[in-house]
């Protein structure tokens, strides 16, 4: 089984397309009354901020991330993500992800039982942190500054799919789902599992302009 940087890379490409079927459920989230076609803008500034359960190779935990959504045109937006997740492991030790992304991705609107729906598939490159805490909560709560291990800036490749539901004039509310993996360098003895990361998460978004 690979394990290197490729092999993390090509994961976060695969779970996309696997957590895909999970972002239909966000109709759940809608309002009492329907929003009409025209409030809908093509070019806006968005603030977007969210909660997650975040994984990599059987570690569990949170996440919480902000960005700005710029779309432009129906079928267009850029964006900049920023997030920190915290995760405890199977062998009882902690591990931290930090993440600060741009991202491209291609749109789609939707008009579906009367209400707008945007679906984002996009990906982006950045600048990303992975950590390790071998004694656990204890060690990252005393020292969360000096990790056992860490790869600190390196290069983050990171693919999401997001559906967004429009609840009101000005705001929506979305799930979305990420994977990421950090561009190690040639020769890193680094793990799959300590260098990638998958997050969902549900989210609101309020348009700026």
């Amino acid at each position: 089984m690979k394990t290197g940087p490729r092999a993390g890379i090509s994961t976060v490409m695969k779970t996309i397309i696997m957590t895909a079927a999970l972002l239909i459920p966000v109709s759940a989230f809608a309002g009492e009354e329907p929003i009409e076609k025209e409030h809908v803008k093509l070019t806006k500034l968005s603030l977007d901020t969210s909660a997650g359960w975040l994984t990599s190779g059987g570690g569990n935990g949170a996440a919480l991330g902000a960005g700005v959504r710029l779309g432009v045109g129906r079928h267009f937006a850029v964006g900049m993500d920023l997030g920190y997740g915290l995760m405890a492991t199977p062998n009882s030790s902690m591990q931290d992800r930090w993440w600060f992304v741009p991202t491209m991705a291609v749109v789609v609107p939707a008009r579906i039982g009367g209400r707008d729906f945007t679906f984002d598939v996009g990906a982006g490159l950045g600048l990303g942190t992975a950590s390790g805490y071998a004694g656990g909560w204890s060690e990252y709560s005393a020292h969360p500054f000096t990790a056992t291990w860490e790869f600190q800036l390196m290069p983050t490749v990171r693919a999401h799919a997001v559906a967004s539901i429009r609840v009101s004039k000005t705001m929506e509310v979305f799930v979305r789902a990420d994977a990421a993996a950090l561009a190690l360098p040639h020769g890193s003895n680094a793990s799959m599992t300590d260098s990638t990361w998958i997050l969902i998460s549900l989210g609101t978004r309020f348009d700026l302009l």
